[in-house]
């Protein structure tokens, strides 16, 4: 038979903290079960005071995994302990199989009543004397020798004071009696009863049930013992991997809360979708906007497939301007990109244009504004005309525009354009539309079988468009990740409106599992009831998530007199974290708004620490040293520390822009604050959040004083 294998976040907590000599064994019993959990050299047995179909398993002497069989074929690992610890936490375990979703409640969470034999632990049966230990203080002798202690030990266990001293005198009594003792010692004397309606609701809210990792097949399970998975990707809920396997008839979109683990169902669902592919000579493409993630998918994915996996060249992982360049190139067309002609084209543009229509205040507005209006409305929604700008809605761009104002954009736009190819260049979002027309006027690639789309919030209209003609549509061509809450670029999309519907088809994910409750909740004070667009129709409003069971320290706020006073500070709690926590550079980030003058006093007030800057290679993630980069660039990675510097109101988070007024000033704030939010909610373990020269971003002060420590 075939076992289908799972595991709860309890039995890897186990399993980790296990010593080096029991963990070997642990893996041999485990192998072994793979193969066949009712092996007799594993000494399989029903645990008698768990819910039925609990076992237990021998690794030695002292160990057992403890573990559940649901009919007809699976078996899920629920944690390994010392005996008596480990029989008596099964006990407390309630279980419940919807679908192929396993949920499991610990009953003494729960709110467990004890049973009546439990209350005769607390009943004086008689006065107590300077013989009489604690321990047993509510039980008589015949009480104790019916419970199997052989007369001659009777004296020996009435004395005991504690469960450790119990322990040492395991080896005086039969093991099933130490058991029976041990039960008792720990509080469990028979399965503890708890209220039905309260089991019922705690099965019904997942209690547990996301903490448990279905593998997909026995490969998968024997990499993830042997420590070559990334720990965070490891653990996909039951409910999880069901939107890996599903099948759907038409595009499919996930969308959740920050550290929810969207990117890690696209990287499980992207190699389902390889496996599939590889057998119709088809290929994934894997694509998403920042440059950054594509490298780490790739990584991540060799490490969870394997590094032989023939499905991995099925598998491409771009970003969406490399797949252009690459698909341009291969039909004669190089473009070529440079900054500083863009931003001397944009102003030649506006000085040309603004004799014209100087009577409009709009002419005043910085280059910014311009440049915005042109990336992410013009050529974001593929704008070819003045016709078409006319009567576009510009949702998600702040101040409306009159039609006079539309046409000196326009004109702007077009100066804008002519300036570039004089001058031989382009923009990156000339490589979107120039791929976009090819498309749309015939030109064929068949190869792809389907698209796994990441950070979904921040692609344009003409990106979408663009990827909805790259694969052909059909049943699971689409899978849609991202959370608009997380959107950092302006403008607004509908996928209704560009031919993508994912009515019925749609999952939303609210459980955290990256931050610990502590930095979530100070995280989600800055933009609860804010409203963001989804792209959907209508605007959205923020949710409150359901908070990590993770705890840990209240992410810290501290002001220094100058930058260079900040890093040095940063420095000193980065080696405190290495002595005294453990942590590793490579474990930890430095993350600023803006480069300057951040980058270069990194690479000098924190040069100890190796500091390494993200680059699009992987290594440069998962590699050794301190890591830094800008918020934008950090986004869907995740680090243990994360440090978030320059947090200085009016100068970095935000930076005031005295040109924006309005609506749009308020659309640019809400910008700022969601990308703070994503800053802050890259850190698992600890945050920092630091300012200097001046006071701290106004975005802070939306968090309450009970949720961030200020020195």
């Amino acid at each position: 038979m075939e076992w289908k294998n799972s595991i709860t976040k309890e039995f890897w907590d186990d399993f980790m903290a296990l010593p080096a000599d029991v963990t070997q064994r642990a893996k041999h019993a485990i192998d072994r079960m793979l193969n066949d959990p009712w092996a007799a050299e594993l000494h399989p047995e029903k645990v008698k005071s768990a819910e039925a179909g609990v076992h237990s398993c021998r690794v030695d002497d002292k160990y057992r995994i403890i573990w559940k069989y649901i009919k007809p074929n699976n078996i899920l690992f629920l944690l390994v302990d010392i005996h008596d610890r480990a029989y008596t936490r099964a006990a407390r375990k309630s279980f419940r199989l919807e679908g192929d979703v396993i949920k499991v409640a610990d009953i003494m969470e729960v709110g467990a009543q004890a049973t009546m034999a439990m209350g005769v632990l607390f009943r004086s049966a008689y006065q107590r004397d300077d013989k009489v230990g604690s321990l047993f203080i509510g039980y008589n002798d015949k009480e104790i020798l019916d419970l199997g202690v052989p007369p001659e030990y009777l004296q020996h266990v009435r004395s005991l004071n504690n469960v450790n001293q119990l322990e040492q005198i395991e080896r005086l009594l039969p093991a099933s009696v130490f058991d029976k003792l041990a039960t008792i010692a720990l509080d469990i004397v028979e399965r503890p009863v708890v209220a039905d309606e309260k089991l019922d609701d705690s099965l019904g809210r997942n209690h547990g049930g996301e903490d448990i990792y279905q593998f997909l097949d026995t490969e998968e399970f024997k990499r993830a013992l042997e420590g070559s998975i990334q720990e965070w990707m490891l653990f996909l809920a039951p409910f999880q991997r069901a939107l890996t396997l599903r099948l759907f008839n038409g595009p499919a979109r996930v969308r959740g809360v920050a550290g929810s683990g969207k990117t890690v169902i696209a990287i499980h669902r992207t190699l389902q979708l390889a496996r599939k592919a590889m057998n119709e000579g088809k290929r994934i493409l894997f694509v998403t906007y920042g440059n950054r993630l594509p490298g780490v998918v790739s990584y991540l994915l060799d490490q969870l497939a394997g590094n032989d996996a023939p499905e991995l060249a099925s598998i491409e992982c771009r970003s969406i301007h490399q797949w252009c360049t690459q698909f341009l190139a291969e039909r004669g067309l190089s473009l070529h990109v440079d900054d500083n002609v863009q931003k001397k084209s944009l102003s030649l543009a506006i000085d040309q244009v603004r004799p014209k229509y100087n009577d409009l205040r709009l002419m005043g507005r910085s280059t910014t504004f311009f440049a915005d209006e042109i990336r992410y409305v013009i050529k974001g929604k593929a704008i070819s005309t003045l016709e078409e700008y006319l009567s576009l809605d510009r949702s998600g761009r702040g101040t409306a525009l009159q039609t006079r104002e539309r046409q000196a954009v326009f004109e702007v736009y077009q100066a804008y354009q002519a300036g570039l190819s004089e001058a031989g260049c382009c923009d990156w979002d000339d490589f979107i539309l120039h791929a976009l027309e090819l498309l749309q006027q015939g030109e064929r690639i068949d190869w792809y079988r389907a698209a796994v789309v990441d950070e979904l919030q921040d692609l344009t209209e003409a990106t979408l468009s663009l990827i909805r003609l790259i694969v052909p549509p059909g049943p699971d061509d689409l899978f849609l990740v991202g959370d608009g809450l997380q959107r950092i670029y302006p403008g607004g999309v509908s996928l209704r409106k560009i031919n993508i519907d994912a009515t019925g088809r749609s999952a939303v994910l609210r459980r955290n599992y990256r931050n610990t409750q502590e930095i979530l909740r100070a995280a989600h004070a800055m933009i609860q009831e804010k409203s963001y667009d989804d792209l959907e129709d209508d605007p959205s409003q923020a949710e409150e998530p359901e908070y990590s069971l993770r705890h840990g320290e209240m992410p810290l706020l501290k002001s220094f007199g100058s930058p260079e006073q900040e890093l040095d500070w940063v420095a000193g709690e980065i080696q405190r974290l290495q002595t005294e926590a453990g942590y590793k550079p490579e474990e930890m980030a430095v993350l600023y708004r803006g480069r300057r003058p951040y980058q270069d006093l990194i690479a000098t007030h924190l040069q100890a620490f190796a500091p390494v800057e993200l680059e699009r290679h992987p290594a440069t993630y998962f590699g050794q040293g301190l890591k830094h980069t800008t918020f934008h660039s950090a986004k869907g990675l995740e680090f243990k520390v994360v440090f978030v510097v320059g947090v200085t109101d009016g100068h970095f988070v935000p930076r005031d822009d005295w040109s924006l007024q309005g609506d749009e000033l308020v659309d640019y704030l809400e910008r700022e604050r969601r990308l703070l939010y994503v800053a802050m909610t890259r850190a698992r373990d600890l945050l920092y959040v630091t300012c200097a020269r001046g006071v701290f971003s106004r975005f802070l002060k939306s968090v309450p004083e009970a949720y961030i420590r200020r020195i």
